[in-house]
């Protein structure tokens, strides 16, 4: 979502079961999020205080998320977590790496909770893979063998977002048994430098699955 000229706020969240309840939660925390990014909160207040809301709200699903708030002209990331996937950036030479991000507990479930906020620098032309745990069926503290088959799918694949959606998808499937859903979002900055007037759309990015925030 666009807050601003040249910034943009970029969000993935999970919550746990499948019903009419997780749903109406999910459509909960995408409207705080958005009214707190909008609001020009980092990172880490957005994520603090949905965490507050959630609190409040009592609610007895466990909810992850990632928000990044992008800066579009200096091709700067401020990333925070709340018990979710950690991030795998692709550089521009196709080395890849998986973002060790401070954690922040999962939301709803400590009222006080700080969540870090990490900066980092994505060039034209690297990608940045954010995701549910549908992908490699793993909770934060993860399977470390899924995620270094997924960053070597990641590192294989082509140019195109597209391929390297389908890539990650079918190096999924390939391990078969999952029975989560999916939810993928592929960030790159446009190669260009971004004029004084330009927004949120000088990131590419491509989203695959349904239970993203």
């Amino acid at each position: 979502m666009c807050t601003g000229p040249g910034k943009a706020v970029a969000v993935i969240g999970d919550v746990e079961g499948h019903n009419v309840h997780a749903a109406a939660l999910m459509g909960q925390v995408r409207t705080a999020i958005h009214a707190y990014a909008v609001a020009r909160k980092t990172p880490g207040r957005i994520l603090a205080r949905t965490n507050q809301l959630l609190t409040d709200l009592d609610a007895d699903l466990l909810t992850s998320c990632l928000c990044a708030d992008i800066d579009i002209a200096r091709h700067r990331l401020r990333l925070a977590t709340a018990g979710h996937c950690p991030p795998l950036v692709r550089h521009v030479d196709h080395h890849c790496e998986i973002l060790d991000l401070p954690p922040g507990p999962l939301l709803g479930v400590e009222p006080t909770a700080a969540f870090p906020v990490t900066d980092i620098e994505l060039p034209p032309g690297a990608v940045l893979a954010l995701y549910t745990d549908g992908l490699v069926e793993c909770p934060a503290n993860r399977d470390d063998r899924e995620l270094v088959r997924l960053r070597a799918a990641f590192s294989a694949a082509g140019h195109a977002l597209e391929e390297i959606a389908d890539a990650l998808i079918d190096e999924a499937q390939l391990r078969g048994g999952r029975t989560d859903d999916t939810a993928m979002l592929l960030l790159r900055f446009a190669d260009r430098a971004p004029a004084a007037d330009d927004n949120a759309a000088d990131v590419r990015a491509g989203p695959r699955g349904g239970t993203g925030a």
